[in-house]
């Protein structure tokens, strides 16, 4: 039985959510017995996870793989993949700043 895109980008990001969620319970009782210090570095080791749960979030909501999406990226014009770049960065700081808003 095969599983469909969108369920193994379920899977994946429910899976990089799950370590994400390991490692930050680790470094926290880390930080707390005093192996870690308290440092914006502290949170790197979330990256790994977080990416794989993000690329399953992009494959759950595309329903494509993602090779498919980064070759069909990468067969847009340069003034393409810079104009939409730059609307992604963006979208994001928008975003992001109005989760500040919303939630400061």
């Amino acid at each position: 039985m095969t599983m469909s895109t969108r369920g193994k980008g379920a899977v994946n990001f429910l899976v990089g959510v799950a370590g994400t969620l390991a490692v930050w319970l680790l470094m926290l009782y880390l930080r707390r017995q005093g192996y870690v210090p308290s440092s914006l570095f502290t949170l790197i080791p979330l990256a790994i996870p977080g990416v794989y749960a993000l690329n399953g979030l992009l494959e759950m909501i595309a329903g494509v793989p993602s090779a498919k999406i980064a070759s069909q990226w990468d067969s847009l014009a340069g003034w393409q993949r810079g104009v939409l770049g730059l609307l992604v960065v963006a979208l994001a700081i928008v975003l992001a700043l109005a989760g500040m808003v919303l939630f400061a």
